[in-house]
């Protein structure tokens, strides 16, 4: 009965295309959609098979219609998922690869045609493939779960770090402390004298301290201690680290140059908008009142709690938490940086409303452990991605009706 129903299609689809059927032949049916020879020579046309044999020309066909055959399957899919690639999707896609190869749309429409492809043909096959790589990242890459345990046996079976790519200029202080008679806490206030005075005048104000400093130039995460590695994932706003214990006495370490660094601000804020009974005048008295106050009586999260817009950082006292500048829209990043840490911002303007925030504090933070971690979530989902693919393939396979003609 299916066969009956499906020839009745392929008979459909004939008729419909007998202009073009009279030139071309169809090699499968697809459940209702079929793969034509056409489809196959331009395949084969974009590969050197001047040196194959009767018999590997022959397979490279095979393998050519059985990609075909599934990329049918997977539009097919698409098509019931609801995926549609809109003509401004489509243009953005286009815009960003000509941006990538630093080239304009036309000089790209140029290339494409000088390979013997119509650039509506181009723009037809890449709608196709936008849509099969959008039914994947649904289906598959947004459903991928990797566990904490698998990322991090991955990182410790797997040296990444080579691969990072990450360069430092570390200045190494030494407090020469073998036979362990220097308390932490003196060795602290040492520290802390260097950072806030500079060395020279630490030294003459404290003579007893034996300290000795090296620099490490280009020096990469893979090639210090693991101690050093720990003790660099997060530096104060002067980019020092904190003191810590070795075997040679106390260290702490400053950071003169790196590629992987980055400021990270501790931000609460609060969030009022324009409304019929308010104006801008009025939004931007209530936020100087509210930061008067805040100033006064170091209340700032109540008045978040009470008046903030943004529900979701007002039940935490306008808490944003630890931000980066790219994570937040410009105008806010730009206020983020310029005021001073524990002051509170004048009123500012964003696409969401009228701020003030509040800098906690400003950190440097080492983004190594972020990339480790990124990159093996990546391989990991990928990995997981391809095995669920190929399954998810292999049913779609079976539960549809392709018949190859010969």
């Amino acid at each position: 009965m299916i066969r009956k129903y499906l020839f009745f299609i392929f008979i459909f689809l004939a008729i419909d295309n007998l202009s073009y059927a009279l030139e071309d032949k169809v090699v499968a049916i697809v459940n209702n959609h079929v793969v034509l020879q056409s489809d196959v020579n331009k395949k084969v046309s974009t590969i050197e098979t001047g040196n194959l044999s009767k018999l590997q020309s022959t397979k490279l066909r095979n393998d050519i219609l059985d990609t075909l055959i599934e990329e049918s399957l997977l539009e097919q899919a698409a098509a019931r998922y609801g995926i549609i690639v809109s003509d401004i999707d489509l243009q953005n896609h286009v815009q960003r690869i000509a941006e990538q190869q630093n080239i304009t749309v036309l000089q790209l429409k140029e290339i494409v045609e000088s390979d013997n492809i119509s650039y509506p043909q181009y723009l037809d096959n890449l709608r196709r493939k936008i849509s099969i790589q959008e039914l994947f990242r649904t289906q598959f890459t947004n459903r991928a779960y990797v566990s904490e345990e698998e990322i991090q046996s991955y990182i410790k079976n797997n040296d990444l770090l080579k691969n990072v790519g990450s360069k430092m200029d570390i200045r190494e202080y030494l407090i020469e402390d073998e036979s362990n008679s220097i308390k932490f806490n003196k060795a602290n206030i040492f520290f802390e004298s260097i950072k806030k005075s500079g060395l020279e005048e630490s030294k003459i104000k404290y003579p007893d301290f034996n300290i000795k400093t090296s620099d490490l130039k280009n020096i990469t995460m893979n090639d210090i201690p693991d101690i050093y590695r720990s003790n660099l994932q997060i530096l104060d706003n002067k980019n020092f680290s904190k003191i810590f214990k070795t075997g040679r006495g106390y260290v702490f370490l400053e950071v003169l140059k790196s590629n992987i660094l980055v400021t990270e601000y501790k931000v609460s804020h609060i969030l009022l908008k324009t409304n019929p009974m308010e104006n801008i005048k009025a939004i931007k008295k209530k936020l100087y009142q509210i930061k008067t106050d805040s100033l006064e009586n170091s209340n700032f999260d109540k008045h978040a709690r009470q008046v903030s817009l943004d529900k979701a950082s007002a039940i935490k006292g306008g808490s944003l938490g630890w931000l980066t500048e790219d994570k937040v829209v410009g105008p806010f990043s730009r206020m983020m940086k310029q005021t001073a840490a524990g002051q509170i911002s004048e009123p500012f303007k964003t696409k969401f409303g009228w701020h003030i925030l509040y800098l906690e504090d400003k950190r440097i933070k080492n983004v190594t452990d972020t990339i480790l971690r990124n990159q093996a979530i990546s391989i990991l989902k990928e990995r997981k991605v391809e095995v669920a693919k190929k399954e998810w393939l292999s049913k779609l396979k079976d539960q549809a009706y392709i018949e190859i003609v010969r």
